[in-house]
């Protein structure tokens, strides 16, 4: 096993009724996944490993936020002397500024330069 950082874009959903928020969110989370692992491991591990509870805002709509995008994966280190609990999430920003964007429109304009999994989908 090795440690690997996430570059992850999310987006807000109503928990209701599925509908995006155009509210989105970009985390960079270190994991632990094998040495040198498949797209399919990488996707796996967002969807059992990044999931949030639904909670209410200010209108008392229910939101829940899901990764949308894998940005980029950078590997660390195969071996660190203090064992980790993964997930570590070490990096947050939400783009306040940007509501109602789609989310063609953030991720031109803030990862215009590289968008990992998009790369590996095309393979």
């Amino acid at each position: 096993m090795a440690y690997f950082s996430l570059s992850l874009l999310f987006e807000a959903f109503d928990a209701q009724t599925k509908q995006p928020r155009k509210s989105y969110e970009h985390r960079i989370v270190l994991v632990q996944l094998p040495e040198k692992p498949s797209y399919a491991t990488i996707i796996n591990y967002c969807q059992q490993h990044l999931k949030e509870e639904a909670y209410p805002v200010a209108d008392g709509t229910e939101v829940v936020w899901k990764v949308i995008k894998i940005i980029d994966v950078f590997a660390l280190a195969e071996d660190i002397s203090v064992p980790l609990k993964t997930p570590i999430e070490v990096y947050s920003r939400y783009f306040a500024d940007d509501f109602d964007c789609s989310q063609e429109a953030i991720i031109a304009k803030y990862f215009a330069d590289y968008v990992w999994q998009d790369e590996q989908s095309s393979d």
